[in-house]
């Protein structure tokens, strides 16, 4: 009799772990007027919690191979932070993206970066270090395009985590741009 139980218990228990399906619901607005704003809601069912990838926002692309070949180094990438646009008069125009400065401590480093692009656009950023021991910070700017163009701020933090024998980081360079490279000190 335990054994028929046990057995019932077992096949129930597992149809419930296949039927496991995450949900997520998205609203948006749909249209607008000067005195109305209408929204629809989005249903998205995903197989499982591990198939759910919806990125929004100024976000980090998550577990790329690049981010995983990072972790070698003993690179983590924590989070990325955008700052409103700080100007978009011409030198927003002119002036090239750059590295404003590098913070390196024994468990953390931090950059802060300037990114001149569209002034209606958030960020998806990965990275990757190459075989010099360059970290490479990768950014697409994407999502409506306006015009005109801003300086916005990213600010990528990482932390640093060694176990055994690790590769040292020696710069930093922005989009696989070879003048944007500063060394880190």
């Amino acid at each position: 009799m335990s054994k028929a139980v046990f057995l019932i218990a077992l096949i129930l228990f597992s149809l419930d772990m296949c039927a496991q399906q995450d949900t997520v619901f998205m609203r948006h607005s749909k249209e607008w007027t000067a005195d109305t704003l209408s929204y629809v809601t989005d249903t998205v069912v995903f197989p499982s919690g591990m198939m759910r990838h919806i990125l929004t926002g100024t976000t980090i692309l998550l577990q790329t191979n690049e981010q995983q070949n990072a972790k070698g180094f003993g690179l983590y990438f924590d989070k990325v932070t955008k700052s409103d646009c700080q100007h978009n008069g011409e030198e927003a125009y002119l002036s090239k993206d750059k590295i404003n400065s590098i913070v390196s401590t024994d468990s953390t480093l931090t950059v802060d970066i300037n990114v001149y692009d569209n002034c209606c656009f958030d960020f998806l950023c990965d990275l990757a270090v190459d075989s010099t021991g360059t970290l490479d910070l990768i950014y697409y700017g994407y999502g409506t395009s306006c015009s005109c163009r801003c300086c916005f701020g990213l600010t990528f933090d990482l932390s640093k985590m060694y176990f055994g024998e690790h590769e040292e980081l020696k710069g930093v360079m922005l989009n696989g741009d070879r003048k944007t490279l500063k060394p880190i000190r």
